[in-house]
């Protein structure tokens, strides 16, 4: 799940706002529609990203009766090009989930635009599209079964094998590495299946930040093992 490409979970009909737009349509813009990321574009391609965050220290200019007056002196104080982040830190349509959640995780943000190589915008991805992903991918990929191969071990079983790695481990007696790869299997699996519980509770309830930043380092953890797991 982890490997796959940013251009199957992004948003393509992404909102975005020209930085030459006063600053009361970027407040028009994040009122109107259920977003928290903007990213700014000229006629170039994309220049910077503004956030809902980014438009607080605003508030106490904001016109409360909305009278002309109020917002032509908003629009005179703040700019656009003034208030936005840049650098923008950007993903390409064929980055990977994990690629995506690493460089979320590494700068502290909550979106990525997804650009061409030409700057011009495609899409976003956001740490809720990687989380609904990861809630709907988990598990739902199946390999193909030999004949006479049991596709799922009884439980009895499970334990048996898990007891025999185990021992193989500690015994030094693992001499072809196949006690290692199931018991670091095992622990992937917990692992994955804690997030998609996290992942399940941060969907259904109030989107907590921390919580939120939690399990973008979760993936992020999970994309550096994934190399390993996909030579297991």
């Amino acid at each position: 799940m982890l490997d796959e490409r940013i251009r199957h979970i992004m948003t393509e009909a992404v909102l975005s706002v020209s930085v030459h737009e006063p600053v009361t349509e970027v407040l028009r813009l994040f009122a109107r529609h259920p977003v928290h990321h903007l990213p700014v574009v000229d006629e170039s391609g994309l220049v910077g990203m503004l956030s809902s965050a980014d438009m607080l220290k605003l508030e106490h200019f904001v016109p409360k009766s909305g009278s002309q007056s109020s917002a032509a002196l908003l629009n005179g104080r703040f700019r656009i090009d003034t208030m936005m982040r840049r650098p923008v830190i950007t993903a390409s349509l064929d980055d990977t989930i994990a690629d995506a959640a690493s460089r979320m995780s590494a700068h502290g943000i909550h979106a990525l635009p997804v650009i061409n190589e030409d700057n011009h915008l495609l899409g976003i991805v956001t740490t809720t599209d990687i989380m609904q992903a990861i809630l709907h991918g988990i598990g739902l990929k199946s390999t193909p079964v030999q004949p006479g191969v049991k596709r799922k071990p009884t439980e009895l079983q499970l334990r048996h094998a898990i007891e025999s790695a185990e021992a193989a481990v500690l015994q030094d007696a693992d001499t072809n590495g196949v006690a290692a790869a199931m018991l670091y299997l095992r622990e992937r699996n917990a692992l994955l299946e804690e997030l998609r519980e996290n992942v399940a509770r941060y969907l259904r309830g109030g989107q907590e930040e921390r919580l939120h930043m939690r399990l973008v380092k979760d993936v992020d953890r999970l994309g550096q093992q994934n190399e390993l797991s996909m030579r297991l």
